[in-house]
């Protein structure tokens, strides 16, 4: 391949670099396939002589099958899978877990990987493996470049263009992959426009399905460097258009074609008088379709604030930034879509709370500040046909729409269970535990089930703990305590073995707090720390009603926007004279 060969090049290097830091990997490579060997024009974190060498035998190649299959290769395990477990790579390079994406040349024919490689046993993530898409694919089109620079021998003009495309390109995919909302998108869209194009304005329009008109994906304020850059005037009266010919955002859609224009003469020639610019953007500007397969999502508008003649170089640069942009727009809105669909069903999983004779009972859920923390933090409460009144709270493990579907299932059918079998709560989680791979939940949580029976002048509180923080006590003279806070069983889905259970008297007035653990965990803290917090706070609010004694808990121990969900239930005794 011309220009690409075993020696260390410094752009594919930064390419390795790329996915060493964003993957968290210790060994990057780009690996080019020839006909007895394997090169390594980039690479970081090679083990010598590998790393000085930059090259090695196809014995010791796992890029060799990304190429003679055309597609990605992904291993967890190359020591367990058939196709690569006698490669040479594992013993003499400590290949374990690879991860290697396509990289093509001009004619579109795969060459080579971008490849992440763990030296350990990984499940390679969907959003990891997005991201060493989005790098191959820079990767793919600098090497594009690169051959068709040396095919063409073009002047110095040219390659310098070249290798500007090449770094717009890979600035935009460096800020596409950190960015997960399309409100990120718009602010790395505005960010590589303004560095790597010069524009004064970037920005996006979208047209969400069975809407007439596209709409501008609004970013207040945007920070670049140390110069604070105000909203976009023109895009904030501009919010809304047509998806037709009256203007030219639409009919980039419209036409699913690029609308490239030196000024904005040239632009209000074509279009109604109402769309002229404002003097701070009448320079050139251009419309590109944001196109994903046969599915047009919005228009990639970019501004300049004076007149600019169009190369076919920067036509050719921004309709690739266009379809990046159109599949980072896309990963964003089905994210968006995940996202809504969680907290949907995290919310409908929220029953509304009983009223049991002498229980005053209050609850509250926030969500995680981000979208992949939404999942699986729930609370329950009936009152049994005994008139007793069992309390659950849980945690299943991870933080998805599958996570939230997998607690739906399982506060069901516990809920169920504690109404209908007149067992204490240790059995019905023993049970609960039995009947788990029978109704086909593959779950792995924490809970807490809490029976409270009222008798002659006190509440007995019966309670099994399966791996769940403990629930904190506060009593009527201000005392606070944990139930059992030494001595929780193992997680529910870890094993079926029997389940302990605990029981306690609590005097009238005495107050209980179950919770999730995002309401006292704090990364580089210990927990003992979270835990003193909450019962402090109980306390010094004792004297409030069980809603307001939640709002005040919450807002003593949690941010804004918490890292993780969180749910409490909260009941107080009644003093007996009062019901």
């Amino acid at each position: 391949m011309p220009g690409l060969g075993a020696a260390a090049d410094p752009s594919f290097d930064r390419y390795a670099r790329m996915v060493r830091r964003t993957l968290d990997v210790p060994v990057a490579l780009v690996s080019l396939i020839e006909d007895d060997r394997q090169v390594f024009p980039g690479a970081q974190g090679l083990p010598e002589p590998w790393q000085s060498t930059r090259e090695t035998p196809l014995t010791h190649s796992f890029c060799q099958y990304v190429v003679t299959d055309q597609r990605p290769l992904v291993v967890a395990d190359a020591r367990t899978d058939g196709r690569v477990s006698d490669n040479l790579a594992i013993p003499d390079l400590g290949v374990v877990a690879y991860a290697g994406w396509p990289v093509t040349d001009h004619l579109g024919q795969t060459i080579g990987s971008l490849c992440a490689i763990d030296k350990l046993p990984r499940q390679w993530s969907e959003y990891e493996l997005q991201g060493l898409a989005d790098l191959a694919a820079a990767c793919s089109a600098e090497i594009s470049e690169r051959v068709l620079r040396r095919l063409t021998d073009e002047e110095a003009g040219r390659t310098r263009d070249l290798l500007e495309r090449s770094s717009v390109l890979l600035a935009l995919s460096d800020g596409l992959f950190g960015s997960s909302t399309l409100e990120e998108l718009a602010i790395a869209i505005e960010q590589v426009g303004h560095d790597q194009l010069g524009c004064k304005r970037a920005g996006i329009w979208l047209r969400p399905p069975d809407v007439r008109d596209s709409r501008h994906v609004d970013v207040p304020v945007l920070r670049f460097q140390e110069n604070a850059r105000s909203a976009w005037p023109r895009a904030t009266i501009y919010a809304d258009m047509r998806v037709d010919g009256t203007n030219p955002i639409g009919e980039a859609f419209q036409l699913r074609q690029p609308l490239f224009f030196a000024t904005h003469q040239d632009q209000n020639d074509r279009y109604a008088p109402h769309l002229l610019s404002h003097a701070e953007e009448a320079g050139g500007r251009a419309f590109l379709p944001l196109a994903v397969e046969h599915q047009v999502l919005g228009t990639l508008v970019l501004t300049w604030q004076q007149p600019r003649q169009f190369t076919e170089d920067d036509r050719i640069t921004m309709t690739a930034m266009s379809t990046y942009c159109a599949q980072a727009v896309q990963r964003a809105m089905l994210l968006e879509e995940r996202e809504q669909a969680a907290i949907t069903l995290q919310n409908a999983a929220l029953s509304e709370l009983p009223e049991p004779r002498g229980l005053q009972l209050a609850a509250r859920y926030r969500p995680a500040g981000a979208w992949a923390q939404v999942g699986g933090d729930w609370y329950d409460a009936v009152v049994l046909p005994s008139g007793s009144t069992a309390l659950m709270i849980g945690d299943v493990v991870g933080h998805d729409v599958d996570a939230a579907a997998a607690m739906t299932q399982l506060r069901s059918t516990l809920r169920t269970l504690s109404w209908a079998l007149h067992e204490p709560p240790g059995r019905v989680v023993a049970l609960l535990e039995e009947a788990l791979p029978s109704l086909g939940m593959d779950v792995l949580a924490s809970l807490v089930h809490l029976r409270l029976t009222p008798a002659s002048d006190h509440w007995l509180a019966e309670w099994t703990n399966a791996g769940h923080p403990a629930p904190l006590v506060v009593d009527a003279d201000g005392r606070a305590h944990w139930l059992d806070r030494e001595h929780p069983d193992v997680l529910l889905g870890v094993g079926t073995e029997p389940r302990s259970e605990q029981s306690s008297e609590l005097a009238p007035g005495s107050r209980v707090l179950l919770y999730t653990d995002g309401l006292v965990e704090r990364r580089g803290e210990h927990l003992d720390e979270g835990l003193s917090r909450l019962a402090e706070t109980a306390v010094r609010h004792r004297d409030l009603d069980p809603d307001a004694w939640l709002d005040a808990i919450m807002e003593d121990l949690l941010d804004e926007d918490p890292l993780d969900d969180v749910a409490v239930l909260a009941v107080l005794a009644e003093p007996f004279g009062d019901h």
